[in-house]
């Protein structure tokens, strides 16, 4: 059993909302069995992004007036994939570029609300972008390449629609809506198992293998190409990798071998750029295996020191992304405990200021614990800040000032856009959507939801 799934959202940038989803429980032949989907509401503090909308096309008013609120909309997904692990045990995630991107925005929104996303280990991601990489490095010759030239320079596409039309999946636009992506990256699926020797169950059992991970003899050689190449056919470069910790059953640290002796790491920090944390749980590559020829890389201080303490990985190398970039952060123990705080406040709102106070507690009694229970607030008021019938004005704007002015919330800079800015983008926009189209009126409506967001927090 698989389930594809796919998400339409606010934003590009991970900090925006999903607004529609759509899963689809499959059998061994990609015949559906159940079905998961819906609209959701706008956050309170989110305001979608003009571009976002001009690709999937979502209406916000339609969002408003159809779809659930998030904290309900993430009881219905998680209640869905519970009863089919219970059903079927364990079914992976599938859809395309889904790793970096829905997978995260799934336990994000699980995470967020208090509601655990492992299922007990039964729920994985797999990847169709990367298998359609795997088959595309494995068996070269019998792979469409597809080439573009974006602004001079020629670039090589794995986008959905591009692979999706090369493998006759496709014969118009893709329509970004979430189902109909669900259904062509199916098709897109079925089209490449036709063609390549690795099945999908196949690539999937390499995912999970770990054996070559746990195998202190070899390293392993990655081939990669770039998709910026001037060459007709692709260029194949190699990553070497040696794994030098275990951070969990399915995640190890992994040190770019050829970076360590190019550019040898000056400071302990320098360590984690050429380091990488790697879940096979949502990730895979292709690779070969070597024998190991590097074992006096394991008398670096510095490498033993990340290998004894590779389950604190990230607290080896911080960063200051906000909680909504890393809600695992939190950690598992405290998913409950956030459940319990914002069950209570929607049974009672007035008991904001108290759960606070239980929480400033629960740090005193629990101070190893102090830095995951702080993660954990900060999802409890961003669920306040959403949900509470009347939040404190001044605590709204301790997040609409990062979020939306400064920008300072976002992980990169440059994805941040201020909402005058977004409003002038719409009017551009909707100078060139013919009235009484299906752009223009979306346009309109995000325009009057800007313009109404816009003179509630920020003037």
């Amino acid at each position: 059993m698989l389930i594809f799934y796919d998400f339409e959202t606010s934003q590009k940038d991970f900090l925006g909302q999903i607004l529609s989803y759509y899963f689809v429980l499959v059998d061994e032949h990609y015949h559906p069995i159940q079905e998961c989907a819906g609209l959701i509401q706008p956050n309170r503090l989110e305001l979608p992004a003009c571009g976002a909308i001009l690709v999937n096309q979502l209406s916000i008013q339609r969002c408003i007036t159809d779809g659930q609120r998030e904290c309900d909309a993430a009881i219905t997904i998680h209640q869905f994939l519970q009863l089919c692990t219970q059903d079927h045990g364990h079914v992976p995630l599938v859809g395309f570029n889904s790793a970096r991107f829905d997978f995260k925005h799934v336990e994000k929104l699980l995470l967020k609300h208090g509601l655990s996303p492992t299922f007990y280990g039964k729920i994985t991601s797999l990847d169709i972008y990367q298998y359609s990489k795997y088959c595309a490095l494995t068996e070269p010759d019998k792979f469409p390449f597809i080439k573009h030239k974006k602004s001079d320079t020629n670039r090589y596409s794995f986008r959905l629609e591009d692979l999706a039309k090369a493998f006759n999946c496709l014969d118009a636009p893709q329509t970004h809506d979430a189902k109909d992506d669900v259904l062509l990256t199916i098709n897109l699926t079925q089209a490449l198992e036709a063609t390549f020797s690795t099945s999908l169950q196949q690539f999937r059992a390499h995912q999970h293998n770990p054996d070559a991970f746990n195998d202190d003899s070899i390293i392993l050689k990655e081939p990669v190409f770039d998709l910026e190449q001037v060459a007709d056919t692709p260029i194949v470069r190699t990553n070497e990798w040696l794994v030098i910790g275990k951070a969990s059953k399915s995640t190890y640290i992994l040190l770019d071998i050829k970076a360590y002796h190019n550019t040898p790491p000056q400071t302990f920090s320098d360590y984690g750029t050429i380091t990488r944390y790697f879940n096979t749980r949502t990730t895979t590559f292709s690779y070969s295996t070597h024998p190991n020829t590097h074992d006096a890389i394991k008398n670096d201080p510095n490498i033993q020191k990340i290998s004894d303490n590779a389950l604190q990985y990230f607290k080896l190398f911080p960063v200051d992304w906000d909680i909504e970039y890393r809600p695992w952060a939190m950690g598992f123990d405290c998913i409950d405990t956030l459940r319990t705080y914002i069950e209570r406040l929607h049974q009672n709102p007035d008991d904001y200021s108290a759960i606070i106070s239980d929480w400033k507690s629960l740090k005193q009694t629990r101070p190893t614990k102090s830095t995951e229970l702080h993660f954990m607030i900060t999802l409890f008021n961003r669920y306040y800040l959403n949900h509470h019938p009347t939040p404190n004005p001044s605590h709204i704007q301790k997040y609409i000032a990062p979020r939306y002015i400064t920008g300072h919330m976002h992980r990169n800079p440059m994805d941040h856009t201020h909402p005058d800015t977004e409003l002038a983008t719409i009017d551009f926009h909707l100078t060139t959507a013919p009235r009484g189209t299906h752009t223009h009126d979306i346009l309109s409506e995000l325009k009057t939801y800007t313009e109404q967001f816009i003179s509630n927090y920020l003037n």
